[in-house]
């Protein structure tokens, strides 16, 4: 970027530098003071060009900056306002506030550090507005671009700072601008005849102080010192309508792409997260499928385990509780007489039928009641006679009995 300082009639470029006096990289001197027309901004156009050619660049990005008379700086007094509502009432009555402006002003305001109570004091900056259009013009049509506008008194502010003192004095054939600067910040600007005398009582006026002077044949130097500093300290950035509502687009268009780019940003986020929560629901399934298949198994074998227990415990409780048909058997054939026999046996869970034969019937039931395993044994029917051709006669019989339980084998005996 290359720092382009523009006065009545002169046009100054210097290498951006804050410190020092910047070495004037090309000056050129206009035929014309700056007027409204399109043969001033031709000439200008021409003039830059020349400047590319002198500096060997194709082209250029210009921080303008504009020289008395051609900006006006003064400090004004509001009541407590915000500084765009300050701008609007200034730029809406330039001429009451800027003698001897008479067409419209592009203009900016800055604070002044004052109290919090009161009216607030604030740095006003105007230049015409056509001077800002024929000079983007010209830039244009050289091609080259306009980086901003604002008055030279900000560079020399910056340029006070480096050197340590706080009041500038350019002076000109007939008038003189008289700046002071606190920290490379514009504080309060005057503007008086170019009279040594009132100069010097301005100065005292303005807080005195280590001053810089440069005189008519020192306007050169100045007008470098501001091309040098110009684009540094932008609170008095000159904006037109035109560049005003060029940035709102810009800003629009950045704005627009950077919620296209955040709306991206998330769902791209979206999705990367459900990847990732589809990926870890992958694994969760196939570990679950894992678990249900061993679950299963092991429950399969519990439950076979648990029937085989359930069917154990039963015969268990049945073979302790079920009755020993052998012993019965035993203990129902020792208990018949010789003569007798069975025909019939019929048993039951707890009872038992028998038919027989015996010479006596009496004998049977007298045997049978003798069996331990055996209780309440009684005629289940009449007891028949018969009569043999060839032996004594038989008595037919039909016996029932309550089967008693077995003796539990884990019983301490007494």
């Amino acid at each position: 970027m290359i720092g382009l300082a523009v006065g009545q009639t002169q046009l100054v470029a210097a290498p951006r530098a804050v410190g020092s006096t910047p070495a004037m990289a090309w000056c050129r001197t206009q035929s014309e003071p700056a007027t409204d027309s399109r043969e001033w901004s031709e000439e200008i156009a021409s003039a830059l060009t020349e400047m590319l050619e002198t500096l060997k660049i194709p082209t250029a990005r210009l921080a303008v900056s504009l020289l008395p008379p051609l900006v006006q700086v003064r400090v004004l007094s509001f009541p407590r306002l915000r500084l765009p509502e300050i701008r609007r009432v200034v730029a809406r009555d330039a001429a009451k506030y800027f003698p001897g402006v008479r067409e419209p002003q592009v203009v900016a305001v800055a604070p002044v550090a004052g109290g919090r109570r009161g009216p607030v004091a604030v740095l006003a900056a105007a230049a015409p507005a056509w001077i800002l259009e024929r000079l983007s013009e010209a830039v244009q049509s050289a091609g080259c671009t306009v980086a901003s506008f604002e008055p030279a008194h900000s560079g020399w502010a910056l340029w006070a700072q480096s050197r340590g003192c706080e009041l500038i004095a350019v002076i000109e054939a007939d008038r003189a601008e008289l700046i002071r600067a606190e920290r490379g910040r514009l504080i309060n600007v005057r503007r008086t005849p170019a009279k040594p005398a009132r100069i010097e009582s301005t100065l005292e006026e303005m807080g005195g102080g280590v001053k810089s002077v440069f005189r008519e044949a020192q306007l050169a130097e100045a007008a470098a010192i501001a091309a040098g500093s110009a684009g540094r300290n932008m609170e008095l950035e000159l904006v037109s309508d035109t560049e005003a509502a060029a940035r709102g687009g810009r800003i629009r268009r950045a704005s627009g792409r950077l919620w296209l780019a955040a709306a991206a940003g998330i769902v791209l986020a979206l999705g990367l997260y459900r990847a990732v929560l589809l990926r870890e629901l992958n694994v969760f399934e196939s570990a679950r499928a894992a678990q249900r298949v061993a679950v299963e198994t092991a429950l399969a074998a519990r439950e076979a385990s648990m029937g085989v227990e359930t069917r154990l415990d039963a015969l268990a409780v049945s073979g302790a509780e079920s009755h020993s048909w052998t012993a019965i058997l035993n203990q129902v054939a020792s208990g018949l007489p010789e003569d007798a026999y069975l025909t019939a046996l019929r048993g039951t869970e707890d009872s038992i039928v028998i038919d027989g034969v015996a010479r006596r019937a009496a004998g049977v039931f007298e045997g049978l009641q003798a069996a331990t395993r055996l209780t309440a044994v009684r005629p289940a029917g009449p007891i028949r006679q018969e009569i043999r051709d060839s032996g004594p006669p038989i008595e037919r019989f039909t016996a029932s009995a309550t089967l008693r339980s077995p003796p539990d084998p884990k019983a301490k005996a007494p």
